[in-house]
């Protein structure tokens, strides 16, 4: 028996948070984080948290980020995009106030 899959029942993967894919970056590199934020001009309190995805990757830092390494500015917003997609669709809290808007607006 073959399993058929409807393509909008699959889950996608769950994305990385871009700050871990930069601190892999880094590594590969051969830069500490120390360098790296002279470099580009901001604290080392700021790219621990981006590394550790308890801070995003803003358009701004992801234009800087492209400056120091070559990669395009979009990607790094893309995939901090993608992750915050995933992390709110995984809310419990967010989907209960879903659920609740979607009863309100049914007896409209």
């Amino acid at each position: 028996m073959s399993n058929i899959y409807n393509p909008y029942d699959l889950e996608p993967f769950e994305p990385t948070h871009p700050g871990e894919l930069l601190g892999d970056e880094l590594e590969a590199r051969g830069l500490t984080q120390r360098k790296f934020t002279e470099t580009i001009g901001i604290s080392c309190s700021v790219l621990n948290e981006v590394i550790k995805g308890k801070r995003p990757v803003t358009p701004e830092l992801a234009f800087k980020i492209e400056a120091a390494t070559g990669t395009k500015a979009y990607i790094w917003v893309e995939l901090q995009t993608q992750y915050n997609y995933w992390t709110a669709k995984k809310s419990k809290k967010l989907s209960v106030l879903l659920d609740q808007i979607r009863k309100s607006v049914a007896v409209l």
